[in-house]
């Protein structure tokens, strides 16, 4: 059997080999060994389908899907971006502590508009864990100094709650809708560079089997 033109094994294997690098957790609740960049592409890579899978689940569930309501130009400044470059999968980290804080607060809405089990709870969780587990594994990538443990950072204030129901359907709608966008441009980027070093890298070695000349 195949699903969208990949062997179902495959499938399998890649979601196997993601779900234990996002899960297993070493000390401090990091993976045991350090990940490569290539495995933080591929995460990116699986968490962009999933966004945009989640969104389009979102707004269809929730009644929003007329006149394209949450297909906001204006998203939240921070999913803005974003910028390629290591500085810029740095600065991913602060991204997805918004977004897993995001992601509670819009699960935490419809805990009280679903019965326990319901299909958008359970897709607002698996999301929620591969947020969790690209912060982790990015936390891996670029090992913090250790703390001053006489200095605080107080947390961000998130942003105030609407009060209204539909308010805060729309809210969540378009903050999916926001980071389905935030991580296709993410991973567009990241393949591009990945792309830009195999060709490097292919010219390197064209360019050291050229014979000396006399």
């Amino acid at each position: 059997m195949r699903c969208n033109g990949r062997p179902l094994g495959v499938l399998a294997a890649v979601t196997k080999g993601l779900f234990i690098l996002w899960a297993v957790p070493g000390q401090g609740g990091r993976p045991l060994q350090p990940p490569t960049l290539q495995q933080i592409q591929a995460l990116v890579r699986h968490m962009a389908e999933d966004a945009q899978e989640l969104f389009t689940f979102y707004e269809e569930n929730q009644g929003l899907a007329i006149n394209h309501l949450c297909r906001t130009n204006h998203p939240p400044e921070w999913l803005r971006g974003p910028v390629a470059g290591s500085r810029g999968l740095r600065g991913l980290q602060g991204t997805m502590a918004r977004m897993s804080q995001a992601l509670q607060d819009i699960t935490r809405h419809q805990r009280d508009l679903n019965p326990p089990g319901a299909e958008i709870l359970r897709r607002l969780a698996s999301t929620h864990l591969k947020v969790r587990g690209l912060l982790s594994n990015l936390k891996g990538f670029f090992p913090a100094p250790s703390p001053d443990p006489g200095r605080r950072r107080r947390p961000r204030p998130g942003p105030t709650a609407p009060t209204k129901v539909f308010q805060q359907k729309l809210q969540g709608c378009r903050i999916l809708w926001s980071y389905a966008r935030f991580m296709a441009k993410l991973n567009a980027q990241l393949e591009a560079r990945s792309h830009r070093a195999r060709r490097e890298k292919q010219r390197s070695r064209r360019g050291s089997r050229l014979p000396a000349r006399s």
